[in-house]
């Protein structure tokens, strides 16, 4: 994942933010955030508290969904462990696993679910049921779901299936559906 300021930077089209977590360090890019996604389908920050969800699509058995708290640097300078791992699965063995940040929830693909479309968090006035929730789709399936982390882990509700989802937005508001 990629960070920039996209205003030009001298002869560049675009500045690198001081803050970034690669700068200086050799073999890496200065523009980069995060690593270790494959297919970041769609990521978000939490309108009230900051926190990074990504929706990140998997390369053949298992979606995920990550997270990082804003008070943990919403994702500055962490590791989501692809290639190593796909989901909670080790899928290289060749690549090193130390440092990763697992995902907090995955799907796999023995139901109808292939392809993970990360939304936002929900704050608003419309369903108040939903306040605080993650709302993700899937493509494939076309199941829009509902995730709260809580003491004893993942709490996941599915709430409708309607076609393809690509994208889950905030609305015009500013805030997500809710």
């Amino acid at each position: 994942m990629l960070r920039i300021d996209p205003r030009p930077s001298g002869d560049a089209p675009y500045g690198i933010p001081p803050d970034n977590p690669f700068i200086g360090v050799g073999g890496a890019r200065p523009e980069i955030w995060s690593m270790g996604l494959r297919n970041p389908w769609r990521f978000s920050f939490d309108s009230l508290t900051g926190d990074l969800w990504i929706g990140d699509v998997g390369q053949g058995d298992w979606e995920e969904i990550d997270v990082v708290a804003a008070g943990d640097g919403a994702g500055r300078g962490a590791n989501f462990g692809w290639s190593a791992f796909e989901g909670t699965h080790r899928y290289n063995d060749d690549q090193s696993g130390d440092g990763v940040t697992m995902p907090v929830f995955e799907y796999d693909h023995d139901g109808s679910g292939c392809s993970v479309s990360g939304g936002v968090v929900a704050h608003g006035s419309g369903i108040a049921s939903l306040e605080g929730w993650y709302l993700f789709g899937d493509w494939c399936s076309g199941a829009l779901s509902a995730l709260r982390l809580g003491a004893n882990g993942p709490e996941v509700v599915a709430l409708l299936e309607m076609g393809p989802i690509s994208s889950i937005n905030a609305g015009p508001d500013g805030l997500a559906p809710a």
